[in-house]
């Protein structure tokens, strides 16, 4: 009976024991590959995140180029002025040291080529590394205020608006007057000026005023009616601007994320008419955003 009854035992239990291992077998494969399907997972999720990450630090790097307490533009007042360095109060209220190499360029906007000097409360835009000057703009004292045209001025020709903004008579409109007058802006006015400065004069003549026009947003908002820039910029003329239409109508793309959040006022995705109208008039008119009144 033990003879007969071992072999019928082994039989019996030989397919049973070839069916655990390859339930084993096949519970370890699956398991190894559901391991490597992880492994793949996580790796391309690591690199997704890595490359959002890059993404979105090139994006802060680009929109605080100008700000924060060690950014390479320097935008500000100086507070301090001395042969070898300056002390500059930035828009967002940081205190800068700046110093002057050897190689550093200074570039005076708006002065008469006899005055040009570096004192205190001067306005600067500065290019700077590790605090070290690269390239300087200086322009004499301004206000920071924001320059608001009147209804009136929308409907003047350069020529009106220079004998507006020549609040001296001299027969041309110097940096301070159009800072007074026409466009006022620590960071845009002094490369707008230069631009168009272009005898280097420090003032701007009638046949100049109109390449500095053509940086001031007013200005160019108020070259047509609002439905005027809603038809040209509807590119597919389905009765409503996209982002991208909106970057359209603006001629950039600067600042375009913030702009057409501002602009589209019932979060649909889109601006009907309505929206662009209101938008254009806010351009024109910052006031009338600040008090919330079309």
């Amino acid at each position: 009976m033990k003879s007969n009854g071992n072999p019928t035992r082994q039989r019996g239990t030989e397919p049973s024991q070839h069916k655990s291992v390859l339930a084993h077998a096949l519970s370890y494969q699956e398991i190894s590959k559901m391991k490597q399907m992880t492994n793949t997972f996580q790796t391309i999720f690591s690199s997704t995140l890595i490359c959002l990450i890059c993404l979105n630090t090139q994006t802060l790097s680009a929109q605080n180029k100008s700000k924060g307490p060690k950014s390479p533009l320097v935008i500000g007042i100086i507070k301090e002025a001395h042969d070898d360095h300056i002390v500059v109060i930035t828009r967002d209220k940081y205190k800068r040291t700046l110093t002057f190499a050897e190689k550093s360029t200074v570039t005076y906007v708006g002065f008469d080529k006899k005055k040009r000097e570096i004192k205190a409360r001067f306005a600067i835009r500065a290019e700077v590394d590790n605090e070290v000057i690269q390239l300087i703009l200086v322009t004499p004292p301004v206000s920071e205020d924001k320059i608001e045209p009147t209804p009136e001025m929308l409907k003047m020709t350069p020529a009106d608006l220079l004998k507006t903004a020549d609040l001296d008579q001299s027969g041309a409109v110097s940096y301070l007057e159009m800072s007074k007058t026409l466009f006022s802006s620590l960071k845009h006015g002094p490369v707008a000026f230069q631009k168009a400065d272009e005898d280097r004069s420090g003032s701007l003549s009638l046949q100049e005023l109109p390449l500095l026009l053509a940086k001031v947003k007013w200005w160019n908002m108020s070259r047509k009616t609002p439905e005027e820039w809603f038809k040209s910029s509807d590119r597919d003329q389905n009765g409503v601007l996209s982002q991208k239409e909106l970057a359209v109508l603006l001629g950039s793309e600067a600042h375009l994320g913030v702009f057409f959040k501002r602009a589209d006022k019932n979060t649909s995705g889109d601006l009907d008419v309505k929206e662009v109208s209101l938008f254009i008039n806010e351009l024109i008119f910052p006031s009338r955003r600040k008090l919330g009144r079309e």
